[in-house]
């Protein structure tokens, strides 16, 4: 249609037009002809398929787990850089911006390829990074996330959760038939802030030069296994030091009613937890929860009592061949015993869902490990910086019971 361009041009037709009324008649041309001879579709661009064969291959170089399959990636046969190397790679990024290689030694080759205006070879190693650090992250196993509630917050400050009572019970009319006048209940509140964990990452143009995987990808999922044992330990340290809430009372407190003597797992001790953790009140005062617990959580010497506890048909504490009925059969639908407590208290927990107790809030809803890249100054190469955004926070008494 390059016949027609040209006069349509001088007719003073814009380039947005002429642009259109070529297309106009390619699909013109195209339906007398049959059609399926012009076809448009969007695909992905040359460098996100770049990109993504890339990471595709180092991910399967360095036996990286797939959070889909729970397997390592799998290197497709007609990837384009199947068997390259990091230098391979690093060449083919210059001379795809435009730079001739020939006569570069490898140590400038490498320099070029993270400084050269147009190289995406700190993307493409940004990029195989990241999916690297998100995908050991993913499969990392974490039990928190089973006690605690998942938040977001905005940004850095203090941010309020708050808690309202119940009205209670609706009143009779007075006498003259009018209705009282109830009383809102004041509400609790406790605060959580978000704070940065992180670390940075160094990689030399020397690990570059000698294809060691190891020193950014091994590292990546170092980072990304790192970063889910980072919350796991601060949760349960959090829960050890019985933190303090609004009120000033600790989270675990004989006001609270929510503490048991020290006693081991069993049905007695189990259904004393029961009937405390279902006598709750609300914020005012006014209305039982009737919680149920929905986990058990503890060390893990007592994990075999609680599973016993919890599925046994009868009762195992009765003395004798008296087979009395177990009364708290299947009571909780979660146990997880962890050597992270280290002493012998044991807890109940109501569903997250249904009464929060402790929070891990995240920034922006980010619950994964986030990565920077820039250029290295005091080291020969380039480095990134891994970080993770969270907060801890004690929300509510009511939905925990301690023994111990």
């Amino acid at each position: 249609q390059s016949e027609h361009a040209a006069d349509w041009i001088r007719a003073g037709h814009s380039v947005d037009h002429v642009r259109g009324l070529i297309l106009d008649s390619l699909v013109r041309a195209d339906n007398a002809a049959g059609g399926n001879i012009n076809r448009i579709s969007v695909t992905q661009d040359e460098s996100e398929l770049q990109r993504a064969a890339v990471t595709d291959a180092l991910l399967s170089r360095a036996q990286v787990i797939d959070p889909s399959t729970k397997r390592t990636f799998v290197l497709t046969g007609d990837n384009p850089v199947r068997g390259l190397t990091l230098m391979d790679l690093a060449r083919r990024s210059l001379e795809r911006s435009g730079v001739r290689t020939d006569g570069m030694s490898k140590l400038e080759l490498a320099g070029r390829a993270f400084t050269q205006t147009g190289s995406d070879f700190p993307i493409l190693l940004e990029a195989t990074m990241h999916k690297a650090l998100q995908s050991a992250y993913a499969v990392a196993p974490d039990t928190w996330s089973r006690w605690c509630a998942t938040g977001t917050v905005s940004d850095f400050r203090q941010h309020s959760r708050y808690r309202v009572g119940s009205l209670g019970n609706l009143d009779a009319l007075t006498e003259a038939g009018e209705f009282k006048n109830k009383t809102i209940p004041d509400g609790e509140k406790a605060t959580v802030t978000a704070g940065t964990k992180g670390n940075i990452i160094n990689l030399t143009r020397q690990a570059i030069i000698n294809d060691d995987l190891g020193a950014f990808i091994g590292l990546a999922t170092a980072f990304g296994r790192a970063a889910k044992r980072t919350i796991e330990a601060d949760a349960y340290a959090f829960l050890a030091s019985n933190p303090t809430l609004e009120s000033g009372k600790a989270l675990f407190h004989a006001d609270h009613g929510n503490i048991l003597a020290a006693a081991l797992p069993g049905v007695e001790s189990v259904d004393a937890l029961r009937v405390q953790l279902a006598g709750q009140k609300d914020v005012g005062g006014n209305e039982v929860l009737d919680l149920s617990p929905a986990l058990w959580l503890g060390p893990t010497k007592y994990g075999s009592a609680a599973r016993v506890t919890n599925k046994a048909e009868y009762d195992p504490d009765t003395a004798g061949k008296l087979q009395r009925p177990n009364a708290v059969q299947g009571l909780f639908r979660d146990i997880v015993d962890t050597a992270r407590i280290k002493d012998d208290k044991w807890y109940l927990f109501a569903d997250p869902a249904d009464c929060p107790v402790i929070e891990v809030a995240f920034l922006d809803g980010v619950t994964e490990p986030f990565l920077d890249y820039e250029e290295g100054f005091t080291v020969d190469g380039v480095r990134w910086k891994a970080r993770l955004d969270f907060g801890l926070a004690a929300l509510d008494y009511r939905g925990a019971q301690r023994c111990g």
